[in-house]
């Protein structure tokens, strides 16, 4: 398009840089040795010394153009950020919805906007937590827009919140801005540590995703400190070691902090688990607070909710199937244990299939694959008050029952 009297790129900016590359490899010195041995293999260099181009009309034809283009499956679309971020310069240069809405007829010009200024909701939050603050302009945090939006384009949020935009672009909320604070440090916190993801958050009815808005329903309803503390709590998990002594750090040392800790693993991928909606509440309550356990920091309290997550969602597999273990024969006294549900999946998947779980369940039931990931372990952490695990057999634990818990979770 041209634009004071010259011609500007607005499509193709990196082909046209590549080929000036191609050209005269010293215009990107660091990498110039691996430029000129690439345009070797070219025959002849400067067929590609002009190229033809398509010209606007003007610069809002232009800006059409590219917005349709990324914003479609027409060429590599746009992230979220860059999607939200060319509507939010849109509205910043004082233009209003009613003219995007008809100058981009064919583009979903309102969700856009409305994702532009909830990202700007988050980003005038005055963290408490600097390092918060500092994610919202790092990568990772831009990776992560799409697990944003799982959360605040659903139901329960829009509800919880009252986040709505009206036929002008402007964006109005119900709750103050100091409960959307606390909410978002939740969220971001969440987002750092890396369990709230497209993951975790593979649907509305996963485990994480209910206790995210448990999180945020209880914020919602209380005021004052006594809010602050329940967040605080939840978001002090990542704190760093000299901060959590009661000793200084300086920013360098935190950020090296948590670049080393970030490599761990804190909590599980409950992303392929879903209660079914007949299933008992209780049960998807045990799931929701399992998916929010920091298995680092409470490693044998994960393993008894696990043991719990895995006998009970056993029971209400048998009674989905319409089977009762206790009169299978199955029991002690009457009383239906950990150890009769295992033997009765065993025999149910060996008659009606998938015979593919005869061995997870087996491992499980005999320990042979690692003591770690027995019943016999299960049941000492219940109930030896000398027996304890560490994170590592926790983690352990959770891959050899995630197979049978995420069958007997799907009737």
């Amino acid at each position: 398009g041209e634009r004071k009297g010259s011609f500007v790129m607005v499509e193709g900016n990196r082909r046209l840089a590549a080929l000036k590359a191609i050209q005269n490899p010293q215009l990107v010195p660091e990498y110039r040795a691996r430029i000129s041995a690439l345009t070797k293999q070219i025959a002849d260099r400067s067929t590609l010394s002009s190229v033809r181009v398509m010209v606007a009309p003007g610069e809002v034809q232009a800006e059409q153009l590219v917005a349709a283009i990324h914003t479609s499956n027409l060429r590599r679309r746009w992230t979220p950020a860059r999607q939200a971020a060319f509507f939010q310069a849109q509205i910043d240069s004082g233009r209003k919805l009613k003219t995007l809405l008809a100058r981009y007829p064919t583009i979903d010009v309102r969700r856009f906007v409305f994702r532009a200024h909830v990202l700007n909701a988050f980003k005038a939050v005055k963290f408490k937590k600097p390092e918060l603050t500092d994610f919202l302009e790092t990568k990772a945090w831009h990776r992560g827009l799409s697990a944003l939006a799982r959360i605040y384009e659903s139901k329960e949020f829009m509800e919880l919140t009252g986040f709505a935009m009206d036929d002008n672009g402007t964006v109005t909320k119900s709750v103050s801005d100091e409960v959307f604070a606390q909410m978002a440090t939740v969220i971001v916190q969440g987002m750092l540590d890396g369990d709230l993801n497209t993951r975790s958050l593979n649907t509305v009815k996963s485990p994480r995703f209910l206790l995210l808005m448990t999180e945020l329903k209880t914020i919602a309803g209380k005021t004052g400190e006594a809010s602050s503390s329940a967040s605080a709590g939840k978001a002090g998990r990542s704190t760093s070691s000299a901060a959590a002594s009661g000793g200084a750090a300086t920013k360098g040392d935190t950020d090296k902090t948590r670049r080393r800790t970030r490599r761990k693993q804190y909590y599980l991928d409950l992303g392929q688990i879903s209660v079914p909606e007949t299933y008992p509440v209780a049960l998807a309550q045990h799931f929701a607070e399992l998916s929010g356990l920091d298995v680092q920091r409470f490693p044998n309290a994960t393993f008894l909710l696990m043991r719990a997550t895995l006998e009970k969602s056993i029971k209400a597999y048998a009674e989905a199937v319409g089977e009762d273990i206790k009169k299978s024969g199955h029991n002690d006294n009457g009383r239906v244990q950990l150890g009769h549900c295992l033997k009765w999946l065993l025999q149910y998947v060996s008659a009606k299939g998938p015979r593919s779980l005869i061995q997870p369940i087996s491992r499980v039931r005999d320990g042979k694959l690692a003591y770690a990931a027995s019943s016999d372990s299960m049941n000492a952490v219940n109930h030896n008050h000398q027996f304890f695990v560490d994170p590592d057999e926790a983690f352990f634990l959770w891959l050899s029952i995630e197979p049978i818990i995420r069958h007997v979770t799907r009737p």
